[in-house]
């Protein structure tokens, strides 16, 4: 071949264009060439991953076949909650399965509410009270069934609300409170649940007609209540005492506020300027600043909601902390959050929230006025027996330092 030969068969498809050089059309079929390599890569790689994917995929469900049952109900044995334990059970027939056979169900469920609402222990003589049997007597333990463990639900759930509201009501007041707020952690919220439970079985046992107001010092109710008492070590009395604070706080501020303290407030917040009547608007809380509105003095009112002076609220707390934690959780919700139905009669709305209030607390009948509660003196009493020279100090000693480590 001679240098006069011409070199387009050479390059096959290259065209016989006068006007592009020979480096030109070389460039363009390599360009055209390394595309054509490139996308039957990324299309080989596509294919690679799509078969990974569905081999993963097919794999999955004969992994979850090769794990023994033995690990399987260990795995819900250690879930939290009962929640937990539910939305596992719908990710896989064969954990459904699991927890559908009568034998491992009530296990594996009362195991989680131990966890979430623990200790049952505390909270099953709450549910199994009677007042044929004095409450520091043991009983054992009812067989366990799903009856057993809804009541226990509603007690738990009540439990943890309080544990939810504790760290407001303890780290209240003045900056540095605020700045120390924290979350509890489950070991404090274990114990404030274990108070709560305590609380509430003194509640039913010894805050009912029963017990009347002119047998509140006679010798034996006293030792018929300290003998409940008698069976909680000393720390754990001081964990009741520092709960009964919390609930003395949430009728003291919210549910029950006295008539300095709605002034005092309104100060705070409005200055001189004069306190109208106060209407109910909606479910809001009589203690929450949008309750009060700012009017000239021609409209002022002496109607203000509350619960009077400070002698006379000192007795109206005191009454009322004779209610279980159950129904004080329930009350603290309507005021504050407009929660519940305790506002309505026959469909119409009460025109407060103390008017509210009254009606509840007239329904549990004459014996709730006038009629203080006992479990504060009972657990001074029972810390004198055990030889504690100050049981005013040691009371001091341990609200100030609650159920928080």
């Amino acid at each position: 071949m001679g240098l006069d030969s011409p070199i387009a068969p050479t390059l096959g498809s290259m065209p016989a264009d006068p006007q592009k050089s020979a480096s030109d059309v070389i460039s363009s079929h390599w360009k055209t060439s390394l595309f054509r390599a490139s996308s039957q890569l990324y299309a080989g790689r596509r294919i690679d991953i799509e078969l990974h994917q569905i081999v993963a995929e097919s794999s999955r469900p004969k992994i979850l076949k090769t794990i023994p049952n033995e690990t399987l109900l260990q795995i819900l044995h250690s879930l939290y909650s009962i929640q937990d334990v539910l939305s596992l059970s719908l990710t896989s027939h064969r954990l459904h399965d699991l927890l559908s056979r009568p034998a491992q169900r009530l296990p594996i469920l009362f195991d989680a509410a131990e966890r979430q609402f623990g200790p049952l222990s505390s909270a099953i003589p709450i549910v199994t009270h009677n007042s044929t049997q004095p409450p520091h007597i043991p009983r054992p333990a009812p067989p366990q069934s799903l009856s057993l463990l809804k009541q226990l639900l509603h007690i738990g759930e009540t439990a943890n609300a309080w544990a939810d509201l504790y760290p407001f009501i303890h780290w209240h007041g003045t900056e540095d409170d605020c700045a120390s707020r924290r979350l509890l952690t489950e070991p404090e919220r274990y114990r404030v649940r274990r108070a709560c439970y305590r609380t509430w079985l003194y509640d039913l046992a010894f805050h009912n007609p029963a017990f009347a107001r002119y047998t509140r010092l006679h010798r034996p109710m006293v030792q018929s209540r300290a003998a409940l008492l008698r069976a909680w070590p000393t720390h754990q009395l001081g964990e009741v005492l520092d709960f009964q604070t919390m609930m003395r706080t949430v009728v003291e501020v919210y549910v029950c506020p006295s008539n300095g303290t709605i002034i005092q407030r309104h100060k705070e917040r409005y200055g001189e300027l004069p306190i109208v009547s106060l209407h109910r608007q909606g479910h809001r809380p009589l203690c929450c600043p949008n309750n009060f509105v700012r009017a000239p003095p021609a409209r002022v009112s002496e109607a203000w909601e509350g619960w009077g002076d400070d002698v006379s609220h000192y007795y109206v707390v005191e009454d009322m902390l004779k209610l279980h934690p159950g129904q004080m959780v329930e009350l603290y919700d309507f005021v504050v959050n407009g929660k519940g139905k305790l506002g309505m009669i026959d469909g119409v709305a009460m025109e407060s929230n103390k008017a509210a209030v009254e009606a509840f607390v007239a329904g549990l009948g004459e014996w709730f006025e006038n009629n203080g509660e006992t479990l504060g003196e009972t657990v001074r009493f029972v810390v004198g027996q055990r030889g504690e020279e100050e049981v005013g100090g040691w009371g001091d000693l341990v609200l100030e330092r609650g159920f928080c480590d």
